[in-house]
């Protein structure tokens, strides 16, 4: 494969004398309204900063001329390199020309500012609706129970929450005039058409990044236009096989996630003393039990956890990707080694919360009154995904808890770059399964929009019944940083 610098004459300049610019802003890139029935018309109007007058203006080597003021110019010619039998090497350069060249116009400040007046549609009243399903700081009008811990628990499924929009009452609408100023730069020519592939620009960089070491340790000084100092294929896309170095230090960017389990459930004894007899799930044959979800078997004891998508990022400042992107991946997990965090939220700068071993005794479907649903505990609710991070308006326990939980180490099973990942940086939410009579299935997706929620009937008071006073689980040792 022939790697290769080629040096030609410069291209024809596109520009005559550079006139004012029209079309798309190269910089503050405000979008020019579209006309339309609503626009008001005779409304546009250009300004010019610059004196009427025709510049001067011609190229020399790699500089462009105008006035009397020199603009770094460069060639794609000049920087063309890669191997020859590539399109996305000319590609790539025909795009570092425009960059290159873009940037230098733009130092000379703005060629003009377009105006525009428009007819924005406004409006008042409940013009427009949404609906969701109630979250902590939605009010509950359902039946709600208050057990021997003390919190009140609403009972059976979330209702659905309408809102109305821009505000209540009857809908008005009307037009505002609105101006909208837009400010254009020059422009070099028109913008490449070729499109760049991953495939196409791996050598592309690995050439862009030999030149720049073999440059940066031959001078002391950089020189403007200096065509041994390579420009950067930066329109080229990178993926984590260019820049190995991420997957040292990196975190997951997991989608929305499943956790399968085989339940744990409790037969007599008292519900509020926790004292009942433990029996594990119902045998499916001899061995282990087995359920069949999909085209994979489940095996007991081990937890599985389903991933929509799952990939991982680089935690510096010039983060990259590490690995490649996964959907819909499945791991097996001993149930032991599954860590929940009460109190986290995932950002850049994460709250990691308190890690937890889980107890899915916890889980277990309890009958109150006409209503059967898990009893989550109050410091695990309090500590969930769905409450804001121990938000004092989240005080009533729904039927939508869903844990935080470390990423297991047994990712590995997907991607075996990620062992240096951390664990608890940005981690999923999961929607728990039991694995019911070797029986399983995905879960229903969960009802958005004009979908929905099943809808609370029969209600009727609920009074004081049971307890869900589990014993509080010791904190772990923090996982990692």
């Amino acid at each position: 494969m022939t790697i290769f610098v080629v040096k030609m004459v410069p291209a024809i300049l596109l520009l005559s004398c550079l006139p004012t610019a029209w079309g798309n802003p190269l910089f503050n890139r405000a979008t020019t309204p579209k006309a339309s029935d609503s626009q008001v018309p005779s409304s546009e109007s250009l300004t010019s900063p610059r004196p009427s007058g025709e510049p001067t203006c011609y190229t020399s080597s790699q500089w462009l001329v105008i006035s009397g003021t020199s603009l770094f110019w460069p060639t794609s010619t000049d920087y063309l390199y890669g191997p020859t039998d590539n399109p996305d090497v000319d590609c790539a350069a025909q795009w570092m020309q425009y960059d290159a060249r873009s940037s230098e116009l733009e130092s000379l400040g703005p060629a003009a500012t377009s105006t525009l007046t428009e007819l924005i549609p406004t409006s008042t009243g409940a013009c427009t609706t949404s609906s969701h399903l109630e979250r902590y700081y939605d009010t509950h009008t359902g039946p709600v129970t208050t057990l021997c811990d003390g919190h009140a628990r609403a009972l059976g499924p979330r209702e659905t929450i309408t809102d109305y929009y821009p505000g209540t009452g009857p809908c008005s609408t009307f037009y505002v005039p609105t101006t909208i100023t837009t400010t254009l730069y020059h422009l070099p020519s028109a913008s490449p058409t070729c499109e760049l592939h991953l495939e196409g620009c791996k050598a592309v960089w690995e050439t862009y990044k030999s030149r720049s070491l073999a440059y940066e340790s031959s001078i002391s000084v950089s020189i403007p236009g200096d065509t041994s100092s390579p420009l950067a294929p930066n329109r080229c896309p990178m993926t984590a096989r260019e820049r190995p170095e991420q997957c040292r230090s990196c975190h997951f960017l997991p989608d929305t996630a499943t956790l399968f389990y085989w339940p744990v459930t409790t037969a007599g004894g008292d519900l509020c003393a926790q004292n009942g007899t433990t029996i594990h799930a119902t045998p499916t044959g001899d061995g282990p039990n087995t359920a069949v979800l999909g085209d994979q078997t489940l095996v007991s004891p081990s937890a599985y956890i389903f991933f929509t998508s799952i990939y991982a990022w680089g935690n510096s400042h010039r983060a990259g990707q590490c690995g490649a992107y996964h959907e819909n991946k499945m791991i097996s997990v001993h149930p032991t080694s599954i860590t929940s965090r009460r109190g986290h939220r995932n950002a850049r700068y994460p709250i990691r919360g308190t890690a937890f071993p889980f107890n899915f005794a916890e889980f277990l479907p309890q009958t109150v009154g006409n209503y059967t649903q898990p009893l989550i505990p109050w410091p695990q609710y309090f500590g969930g995904s769905q409450c804001g991070v121990y938000d004092s308006a989240c005080t009533l326990v729904r039927d939508d808890y869903l844990p935080f939980i470390d990423v297991p180490g047994e990712v590995t099973q997907i991607d075996a770059k990620w062992e240096s990942c951390d664990q608890s940086w940005y981690i999923p939410a999961v929607t728990l399964v039991p694995i019911v009579d070797g029986t399983v299935s995905f879960p229903s997706p969960t009802p958005t929009g004009d979908q929905g929620a099943e809808e609370v009937r029969g209600v009727e008071e609920a009074v004081p019944q049971y307890s869900v006073g589990a014993p509080t689980p010791t904190p772990t040792a923090s996982l990692g940083w």
